[in-house]
């Protein structure tokens, strides 16, 4: 993602006048993957060293480190405090997503990727959730280790861990130090995640075959249909026991943050903390990618802007699934046939088809493959040639945040990955919503039913089934976000989010003050320590 106007680096006064320390090597190096370089405590410190740290630690999820990434800069550009940002990977190869994110942290944050699993450790079959979790697990040790080297040049403030990496949670315990979760999903996925174990004890049968939609305080009623995956296996089966053990889990934190901000779900941090049991609980987001991304690919940027200042105002549709998500041959196929027959012009940050899952590329795409002569070989035929004047074709990646800050683009396909969900309305673009997996469905209904920035295809409509969306939806639903009475009034509800959003993060906003009452706590815990 590459930086833009609107939305670059935040300009606000910080909160703490002390510069931020510039990059420095920590344990394995900076921005190296696999564990190559140096052991843990072999570089001088710098005198960085002296502030207080805060430890991060990121499962493998792209979706997870994006915004892990920026809370570290801001921890370290507005609250004067040090910041270690740990990436549990989960393969030894990095990502084309990780290497291009690796390659623009800021200074002062120092980004480490720890060793993965062995490659043999799981079956190959293993789906994703148990292998985010398994690598999550087998970090642990590194952590408890780069956590003693910290402790021994400055002192340490917070552990922060993601919903999948609590199990770390013990050796904050071990330190004495608070172990806060940064919750990168909506408040609405957080409130299900921990009333789970209540709702369980509760249940009778399955959540699939559920007639009546749950029912949590402000949020949209959850139907079966739009519950994520884990939830709508067998409750007797080990995914969905998994799943039970990790909102379980959640209550062991000292503190949840959450990637929303109030003035897009109210609840948060109000009624919402009875479901835990007091728990303090603070949005602090939006929290999106904000800086360029360094991948040698300035040219390649550079083309899409001069392309985009080409396009009428408002006229582009911009088409991404995130960094995991992908989409059957048949349903490429199709897309592309809509595309066309929109006439509309388009950017399609478009990925190799894959049969067997929606969440594909989970764990990043390399780079290249076994079509490499034909890297766009799996569109149908005559489709790149026939849309040559009136659309692009990006293999995977695409600077999404400059795109969507254009003026020339007026709506976004998405799969309602958080990250994406929230770039949308910071940009303030109207959305088509496509979940593929994940909670993604019921980010969707909150962004159509409560938001009112986006429209949902509808995959069991006429010509559609199993999750295929034929061409017509398609074609109707951008036209939905696009044209007419009911895309105006799209436009202006995001246009009213995306001002709430920015106030959010300005220097008297509400997350802006929340990360601040956090920081202050972390640092008086801190100070009171060393006397």
């Amino acid at each position: 993602m590459r930086q833009h106007p609107k939305h670059g680096n935040n300009q606000n006064t910080p909160l703490c006048s002390q510069p931020p320390p510039k990059h420095r090597l920590f344990g394995t190096a900076s921005h190296t993957y696999g564990g190559m370089g140096g052991e843990p405590g072999d570089q001088e410190p710098s005198p960085a060293s002296a502030r207080r740290h805060v430890l991060l630690l990121c499962s493998p999820c792209m979706g997870h480190l994006i915004p892990f990434a920026e809370l570290a800069r801001r921890l370290v550009a507005d609250h004067g405090l040090a910041a270690t940002l740990l990436f549990a990977a989960a393969t030894d190869a990095p990502s084309e997503q990780y290497a291009a994110l690796a390659a623009s942290v800021p200074d002062g944050v120092d980004l480490v990727a720890l060793p993965a699993p062995p490659a043999d450790a799981l079956p190959p079959s293993t789906p994703v959730r148990e292998r985010v979790v398994h690598a999550a697990l087998s970090a642990v040790p590194h952590v408890r280790d780069i956590a003693g080297s910290l402790t021994s040049t400055a002192p340490l403030a917070a552990l922060v861990v993601d919903m999948a990496s609590v199990p770390a949670r013990d050796v904050a315990t071990e330190l004495g130090v608070p172990c806060y979760m940064f919750f990168t999903s909506p408040w609405m996925l957080l409130s299900l995640f921990l009333h789970l174990p209540e709702l369980d004890a509760g249940l009778v049968g399955e959540y699939r075959d559920a007639t009546e939609p749950i029912r949590l305080p402000g949020c949209v009623p959850i139907h079966a249909r739009e519950l994520p995956g884990a939830m709508l296996a067998d409750r007797s089966s080990e995914t969905y026991a998994g799943f039970l053990s990790l909102a379980k889990d959640a209550a062991r934190v000292d503190g949840i943050l959450v990637n929303t901000f109030r003035e897009l779900e109210p609840a948060v941090g109000q009624g919402g903390t009875d479901c835990v049991k007091d728990m303090p609980v603070h949005a602090i987001g939006p929290l999106v990618w904000t800086r360029p991304v360094g991948v040698n690919r300035e040219p390649e940027h550079a083309r899409l802007i001069t392309w985009l200042d080409q396009q009428a105002r408002g006229s582009v549709v911009f088409l991404s699934f995130g960094s995991g998500g992908t989409l059957t041959r048949r349903q490429t196929t199709e897309l592309a046939l809509a595309l066309e027959a929109t006439g509309r012009p388009f950017i399609w940050a478009a990925k190799r088809p894959h049969e067997d899952t929606a969440d594909g590329a989970f764990f990043g795409t390399g780079r290249g493959g076994d079509d490499d002569d034909d890297p766009l070989g799996f569109l149908p035929r005559g489709f790149v040639e026939r849309t040559a004047g009136v659309g692009l074709v990006l293999l995977s990646w695409a600077p999404q945040t400059a795109i969507l800050g254009h003026a020339a683009v007026g709506c976004f396909v998405t799969h309602c990955g958080w990250n994406s969900s929230l770039e949308g309305i910071l940009n303030g673009v109207p959305m088509v919503a496509w979940p593929l997996y994940a909670e993604q469905k019921m980010n969707a209904a909150m962004l159509e039913a409560y938001a009112g920035v986006a429209a949902r295809l509808n995959a069991a409509g006429p010509g559609n089934g199993n999750g295929f969306v034929c061409k017509e939806e398609i074609v109707s639903v951008i036209r939905r976000v696009m044209d007419g009475e009911e895309a105006a009034m799209m436009r202006r509800r995001v246009g009213e989010l995306r001002d709430r959003a920015t106030h959010a993060l300005a220097m008297d906003g509400s997350s802006t003050l929340a990360l601040a009452k956090v920081t202050a706590l972390w640092k008086s815990s801190t100070s009171r320590d060393e006397k």
